[in-house]
C-alpha cells in the first residue's frame, strides 16, 4: 500500500525494559526482563520488515525516529546500533532526521554516550522528574539529584545539543516556592527542551492504590492548576516556547516526533504495546496496537491495522491538535473528515469563544491560555 503524500511520517520504537516500576507509571514497562533483550531486538527488526512490506509503496522518508519506553538507555548500545542499521536499510531518512533516545540518569553512564552518538542518536530525553532528593524518593526514582545533574553534564560534554528533561510537579507536600527553585535550576542547565507534567493518579498504579487506601494526599485541583499556570509563565519568560500544553522548547528544539503525533501525522509504532497510525493514498486512516504481553509479542502475530471512521479521525484530530499552541488546522480537519470543524460544531465552538476559552480564525482553532486549564472539558465539548 502507498501512504498519502504530504503527510510526515515518523517511527516510534518501544523498548519496555525498566529497572523497576515507578509508583506513578502506567506506561507499558517490564522490570527485570533485560534477559529478553536479544530476542526482543530481533523481533523489532522482524516487525520493521513486516511494516515495510505493508507500506511497500510508501516512499516518504522518516521525519524522525523515537526510542521510547520503558528505559531504552538500559539496552546495550550495540543493540541501538543494530536497530538503526536495520531501519536505514528499510526506510529512507530525511536529511538531519531527528533520532531521540529516552534515558534515565541511572542508566546513562558516560561511556555509553559517544556510542549513542556514533549510532546516530542526536537527541536525548532524560527522565529527571525532580531536582530535589526528597521528591525523587517520593516518586520512587532509582537516581538522586547528583546523578541527574551528572547525566546532563555528561550528555552536554558528549556533544548532544538537543536535550530534554522530563519534570513532574504538583506532588504531595510540594510548594510553589520550592517548584520555582527547581525550575530555576533546570533552566540554568543549558537544556533546549523541558517537559513538565502534573502528577496524576493513573488506574492500576501504586500511587492510585495508596490514595484509595487513604495513605496519600494529593494537592487539590485549584493548587494543581496554579502549578500549571506558573510553570507555563515561568518557562515562557525564560525563552521556552510553550508549543504544547506540557512541552517547552528553545528555538529549533521542539520534538519532531511528538509534534508530528499531535498534528495527526503518520507514525509507525514498533514493539510490544506500541501503537501506529497510517493514512493511505485513498485517504483512509488505519490504526494498530501491539500486544503488551511480551511472550505474545515475541511469538504471536503482529497487530492487524483497522480503518477508522471519519468521526473517529475527527475526534482524535481535535483531541491532539488542541494540545498544541497552534491548534487544529481547519484545512487538515476538512481533508480528514469532509467537514469544517467550526461549521460542524457551530454553537459549541462560539460558546467556547464567547467564554474566552477558544480562538478561531480562518486557518485554525486553538485554546486560549485560559482554556489550557480546562482543556479536557473543551475537547469533550467539541467531540461529544
Amino acid at each position: 500500500m502507498t501512504g498519502q503524500a504530504g503527510i510526515p511520517i515518523t517511527l516510534y520504537l518501544h523498548l519496555p525494559f525498566c529497572i523497576r516500576k515507578c509508583p506513578y507509571c502506567d506506561f507499558h514497562s517490564l522490570p527485570d526482563r533485560l534477559g529478553d533483550e536479544s530476542a526482543y531486538v530481533a523481533r523489532l527488526i522482524e516487525e520493521l520488515r513486516h511494516w515495510r512490506s505493508f507500506a511497500h509503496g510508501d516512499g516518504r522518508p522518516l521525519h524522525a525516529i523515537f526510542f521510547g519506553g520503558g528505559t531504552p538507555s538500559l539496552l546495550n548500545p550495540a543493540a541501538i546500533q543494530t536497530i538503526l542499521d536495520a531501519v536505514r536499510t528499510l526506510w529512507p531518512l530525511e536529511p538531519g532526521c531527528e533520532i531521540t533516545l529516552e534515558a534515565n540518569p541511572e542508566s546513562c553512564p558516560r561511556e555509553k554516550m559517544p556510542i549513542w552518538r556514533e549510532a546516530g542518536i542526536n537527541r536525548v530525553s532524560l527522565g529527571i522528574q525532580a531536582l530535589d532528593d526528597e521528591r525523587l524518593r517520593l516518586l520512587g526514582r532509582p537516581h538522586d539529584r547528583e546523578r541527574a545533574l551528572d547525566a546532563v553534564q555528561g550528555l552536554l560534554e558528549a556533544g548532544f545539543s538537543h536535550l530534554n528533561a522530563d519534570l513532574i510537579y504538583a506532588t504531595p507536600g510540594q510548594t510553589l516556592e520550592a517548584w520555582e527553585a527547581e525550575l530555576r535550576e533546570a533552566v540554568g542547565l543549558g537544556l533546549g527542551h523541558l517537559s513538565g507534567y502534573a502528577l496524576t493518579l493513573e488506574e492500576g498504579t501504586a500511587f492510585q492504590r495508596r490514595y484509595d487506601a487513604g495513605r496519600m494526599v494529593m494537592p487539590d485541583e485549584g493548587l494543581a492548576l496554579e502549578f500549571l499556570g506558573f510553570t507555563r509563565r515561568f518557562l515562557a519568560g525564560h525563552g521556552y516556547d510553550p508549543y504544547e500544553v506540557s512541552n517547552f522548547a528553545k528555538p529549533g528544539q521542539a520534538c519532531r516526533h511528538n509534534r508530528n503525533y499531535w498534528a495527526y501525522g503518520d507514525y509507525l509504532g514498533i514493539g510490544s504495546g506500541a501503537h501506529g497510525k497510517w493514512r493511505d493514498e485513498a485517504g483512509v486512516t488505519w490504526r494498530w496496537a501491539n500486544s503488551t504481553d511480551l511472550t505474545g509479542y515475541l511469538h504471536g502475530s503482529f497487530a492487524t491495522p483497522e480503518p477508522l471512521s471519519r468521526r473517529e479521525v475527527g475526534m482524535e484530530c481535535v483531541m491532539m491538535g488542541l494540545r498544541m499552541a497552534v491548534g487544529v488546522d481547519r484545512a487538515g480537519y476538512r481533508a480528514l473528515t469532509g467537514v469544517d470543524l467550526v461549521e460542524a460544531r457551530g454553537a459549541r465552538v462560539w460558546e467556547l469563544v464567547e467564554a474566552g476559552l477558544l480562538e478561531v480564525d480562518e486557518a485554525r482553532v486553538r485554546v486560549t491560555e485560559a482554556g489550557v486549564a480546562c482543556l479536557d472539558a473543551i475537547v469533550e465539548r467539541l467531540t461529544g
